[in-house]
């Protein structure tokens, strides 16, 4: 108990005063967009009301600290889902795989990092089973996911690899901690989902 109570604490405890125009993490599945920030770094009252992609208008419908959501309402879907580029009014931000193209290129500190810097998308999971993982590095990663009482509900791994999808279909809506573990770090993640 006293371990989850040291998860549960470092999880939700840092907070992060980084300010950062475009969001770190950003996709599409043609008719809505989702862009996830990290805790702290942007108030839901900074960021647009609209995104404009290829001219077509994406209109935010949600926001929370760690996400904003936004459903196209007038133009066309995205055509590439796996690249586009979004015009949030003060500038532009390109997002190739969910990943900030600028921020693929990686500083020293990251590199110092190395597979720590794990994006997982979409998050909170809204439709779909598959949760997406990206690392900066191939790296061979053990991932657990345990329910909010701290049960481990799912085991996977990634095999040297910067890519992994996983199926989460057998999990019912909540809120989970996912744990990333290699011989040189262990890091945890919250993950939503509300299907």
């Amino acid at each position: 108990m006293k371990q989850l109570f040291l998860l549960l604490t470092l999880c939700f405890g840092l907070n992060y005063s980084i300010s950062q125009n475009c969001p770190p993490t950003g996709f599409s599945d043609g008719t809505s967009l989702y862009f996830f920030y990290d805790t702290g770094t942007s108030l839901c009252a900074d960021r647009p009301l609209t995104i404009t992609i290829d001219g077509s208008i994406f209109t935010l419908t949600e926001c929370d600290d760690l996400f904003s959501i936004y459903d196209l309402t007038s133009g066309t879907p995205v055509t590439n889902i796996n690249f586009f580029t979004g015009d949030f009014g003060f500038g532009t931000c390109e997002y190739t795989n969910g990943v900030l193209t600028d921020e693929q290129l990686l500083s020293i500190a990251q590199f110092s990092s190395g597979p720590s810097n794990i994006l997982m998308y979409p998050n909170p999971l809204n439709s779909g089973n598959l949760l997406y993982l990206k690392t900066p590095l191939a790296s061979a990663i053990d991932i657990n996911v345990y329910n909010i009482s701290g049960k481990l509900v799912l085991q996977n791994n990634m095999q040297l690899s910067t890519n992994k999808s996983i199926n989460l279909e057998n999990l019912p809506n909540g809120v989970y901690l996912v744990n990333f573990n290699t011989n040189i770090f262990s890091i945890t993640k919250k993950l939503v989902i509300m299907r």
